[in-house]
């Protein structure tokens, strides 16, 4: 009985097989990571099922991000061990992508949210806020009198090496002393959010509370007019103010003229009503 022989596949049809451009193999073949079983006389590439194997393993470290060179050196030394190790070091770093695309989409959240109120908004309002305890870097303050502060922020961003200027939310603090006396060309500082952080020795506490909350659209020289605003507001309810100002931008990101810049600045009420 003579024995049965072994069904050969095209590049083409084995590629089809495998839902891969026959071209895959080609390169495959040319850097010497995947060969044919064998080449007809006319120079076609012919494979067997037995391949199919070692082809999907391969195809799945590609889709798992290793590199070529990665790939040739675990299918020159495939064991166990090694292929325990590259699973544990993908599922790591998958691990890592997750939270990182956890934080993103958080942002995007708050930024959504704060462009929709932007739009919507009473931004005359003044209101009261109930907000939870948050920790922040904060900068030196702020001690000359400068036109353009953007050289302080960026150098106070670059100590918070995890991200983007604006991938946190970043804003400025000016204490309620200051604000009473009308002084606001100096002595603020920057701050930067850290949410959820592991090590909180260093980090400057906002304290959870109710605070005072208004907004001021424009440039930087109207916020005195939104301070002002705010400490009549206060007085006439009998409201004691304490602490810091925490002002942050909430269109910066979405504005064509800094005309249209939303400051949002809250400040705690030390004896506040129920809300």
């Amino acid at each position: 009985m003579s024995e049965k022989k072994e069904i050969l596949f095209t590049a083409g049809q084995f590629a089809a097989l495998h839902n891969i451009n026959k071209r895959t193999l080609h390169y495959y073949d040319q850097i010497g990571l995947f060969s044919p079983a064998c080449k007809g006389e006319n120079g076609y590439r012919y494979y067997t099922y037995l391949q199919s194997m070692t082809l999907e393993l391969l195809l799945t470290m590609r889709e798992l991000g290793m590199s070529i060179e990665e790939i040739r050196i675990y299918m020159e030394n495939c064991s166990a061990p090694a292929l325990l190790k590259i699973i544990d070091d993908r599922k790591n770093q998958i691990n890592q992508t997750i939270f990182r695309l956890k934080k993103i989409k958080n942002l995007l959240q708050k930024k959504e949210d704060q462009l929709i109120f932007s739009m919507n908004a009473d931004l005359n309002a003044i209101t009261l806020a109930h907000c939870p305890k948050e920790y922040l870097i904060v900068s030196p303050a702020v001690t000359v009198n400068i036109d353009n502060d953007l050289p302080f922020l960026v150098e106070h961003s670059r100590g918070i090496k995890e991200h983007r200027l604006y991938n946190r939310s970043y804003g400025t603090m000016l204490s309620i002393e200051q604000i009473t006396a009308g002084q606001f060309e100096t002595g603020y500082c920057f701050y930067t959010k850290v949410p959820s952080p592991k090590n909180k020795e260093h980090l400057f506490q906002k304290p959870a509370g109710v605070y005072l909350r208004g907004w001021c659209v424009g440039l930087w020289d109207k916020l005195p007019a939104a301070y002002s605003r705010m400490l009549a507001y206060a007085q006439e309810h009998g409201y004691t103010l304490t602490g810091y100002s925490y002002e942050e931008g909430i269109n910066e990101m979405a504005i064509s003229s800094m005309e249209e810049y939303i400051t949002q600045i809250e400040i705690l009420v030390e004896n506040p009503p129920k809300l």
